[in-house]
């Protein structure tokens, strides 16, 4: 047991989330701080107007609008005075910020900085020597929320182990769930009791439905947790540090459904993250900024030790030390899991022009495929030179000028531009095969890059297709995540055969058309032994082939570009469709005979 600092009685500076807060998880702590000479101030965040169920069972009405929630929210405060000033606290040590009751996640979420600047000013002007504030473990979101925000305020200030500060957190949600043996207990006197008690029965409207729950916590002992101890038991296991090479945060998770969102946020120096991950049928690992609701990337799930792994993106957490986390899962009023915070532990320091240690500087080749692209195709294949060390153009069969552009634009990058043609149209398959078999003979290479001729893929982005591969991909999708932006045609086509691959196979990637794609030299050769290609339907066979194979096939984001409706596309919607679903149901039965 944690012995009470003598020194934290001077000045009390208590955060209650809603009106009861302070008397069910404190009421002993304010009458013993009073008994010891402290000074006491009382914040309560929200006025409890949201509180539908209470408000129906004693105003015998159904329907609660906002003008009977304000009211409710007015009668709660003057509740809270009342419960307040019986424990001994006079009404001008109490404030109240009238947040949103049930409203403080999504300020949360949508980076509202309001509340923690209005925390940090608060802390800094007080300068409390106990703050007691909401546990980031409790089950009700508002004050899970109202933790986090409270922490973001400190770390704003550098306030969060500041030893002259004894931080205690209260649990009310789920009352049964204490904090052990680690925690802080303060064994009341039967006065503290008998007053504690009284203090409960100010609110009303609360003990008119739960009376029963709200005097349970009239009980001998109030237990607090130190800041930095861990509460017991937890609802969601984490564990999350960053992987050095490639750069990857990996997150670890006790149980994760199938279907689930996954909340994040983090705070660091001119950072702010708030995310959230969804993961579905058509939504594996899509990660939107919560603020703007913008694609900024794709987590990758696995199970490893009886755990769920999720892998984000590190860029998207420089500077940042500590994250929390959470999984959306309501239950009524409360969630199933609360946010909790870990440290990121980083990788050891390395000399070197990379903080997570040098590597070495991949060689990439591209592949880009060429039909009737004339005006489009120079300016891809010049950009794509610029950041490769070789390029492979295939002119497959083209009837317009394209293959003069091709010798034109290989002149020009003494012979890293190398032109393969075909007398007559073959597919876009075979053009790819024959790139892949030129390539694993000719070109020195690490990392193979596909894109398409016409401008849909931007060529920039060759390096970071190749930098986001991690040492166990055997191959990279570049995944379109705004599917809002597609032609109609492909997003109908798009999404039809992501449900039917992903229901066959779950890790398949959510865009199975994508043309962009990344292989390493050791799977390029097993493909160009393997398949003999064709037209469209060929890079679904790559993936098949990776798929039934076992190989780790990872994804990056990015953009959706069409020009004019996908003019220069000569995929036909019918027979090519019809292709691609042949090629998909063959396989499977050819695997189901296995």
């Amino acid at each position: 047991m944690i012995a009470w600092p003598p020194g934290a009685w001077k000045k009390l500076l208590l955060l209650a989330v809603h009106p009861d807060d302070e008397t069910l998880a404190a009421g002993g702590l304010i009458q013993r701080a009073l008994s010891m000479g402290s000074e006491v101030r009382i914040i309560v965040v929200t006025d409890g107007e949201d509180n539908p169920w209470p408000q129906r069972f004693v105003e015998r009405r159904w329907n609660i609008g906002p003008e009977d929630r304000l009211r409710w929210g007015k009668m709660r405060r003057a509740e809270a005075l009342e419960a307040i000033e019986r424990l001994g606290v006079p009404r001008e040590q109490v404030s109240f910020w009238h947040e949103p009751d049930q409203g403080l996640t999504r300020n949360l979420r949508s980076n509202d900085r309001r509340l923690i600047e209005r925390l940090a000013d608060e802390i800094v002007r007080e300068r409390p020597t106990m703050l007691v504030a909401p546990s980031l473990g409790d089950l009700h979101p508002d004050h899970s929320a109202l933790a986090l925000f409270l922490q973001f305020a400190l770390e704003s200030r550098g306030l969060e182990r500041d030893s002259s500060i004894l931080q205690l957190r209260y649990l009310v949600h789920p009352k049964k769930q204490a904090f052990g043996a680690d925690g802080l207990r303060l064994d009341l006197s039967p006065q503290e009791m008998a007053a504690k008690r009284g203090a409960i029965g100010s609110y009303r409207s609360q003990l008119a439905l739960s009376g029963r729950r709200f005097l349970g916590y009239a009980r001998p002992a109030e237990v607090f947790q130190q800041v930095g101890d861990v509460p017991h038991p937890r609802p969601m296991g984490a564990e999350i540090f960053a992987k050095a090479i490639p750069c990857a945060l990996e997150l670890r998770l006790s149980k994760l459904a199938k279907t689930a969102t996954v909340l994040i946020a983090a705070e660091g120096p001119g950072r702010v993250v708030r995310q959230s991950i969804r993961f579905g049928v058509l939504e594996g690992g899509i990660i939107r900024d919560d603020a703007t609701g913008e694609v900024v990337g794709r987590a990758r799930r696995s199970r490893q030790d009886g755990f769920e792994v999720i892998l984000l993106p590190f860029a998207e957490y420089t500077d940042v030390r500590s994250i929390a986390v959470k999984v959306e899962n309501r239950w009524g009023a409360y969630d199933r899991s609360a946010w909790q915070s870990a440290q990121i532990a980083q990788p050891q320091e390395e000399t070197g022009e990379s903080r997570f240690g040098q590597r070495r500087r991949l060689k990439i080749c591209s592949v880009i495929p060429c039909y009737n692209v004339e005006g489009a195709c120079g300016p891809v294949i010049r950009a794509a030179a610029e950041v490769s060390d070789h390029v492979i153009v295939v002119n497959d069969g083209s009837t317009d000028a394209t293959e003069g552009v091709l010798r034109e634009v290989a002149e020009k990058f003494e012979g890293r531009v190398h032109v393969l043609s075909f007398a007559k149209n073959k597919g876009k398959g075979v053009a790819l095969m024959e790139a892949f078999r030129h390539a694993t003979s000719s070109v020195p290479f690490d990392i193979l890059v596909t894109l398409d001729g016409d401008g849909q893929h931007r060529p920039e982005d060759i390096p970071r297709m190749a930098e986001a591969m991690t040492n166990d991909d055997a191959m990279l999708v570049g995944e379109r995540m705004e599917r809002n932006k597609m032609p109609l045609r492909s997003r109908i086509g798009n999404t039809l055969t992501a449900v039917l691959l992903r229901t066959l196979y779950p890790n398949a990637p959510l865009d199975t058309q994508s043309g962009f794609r990344a292989f390493r030299r050791d799977f390029v050769q097993e493909i160009a032994g393997a398949i003999k290609g064709g037209r469209y339907e060929t890079e679904l066979e790559i993936l098949l082939f990776a798929l039934r194979k076992g190989r780790q096939i990872g994804s990056a984001t990015i953009p959706t570009v069409y020009f004019e409706f996908n003019r220069l596309s000569h995929f036909r919607p019918l027979m090519d469709s019809l292709r691609i679903y042949r090629t998909l149901l063959m396989r499977q039965f050819i695997r189901s005979g296995e």
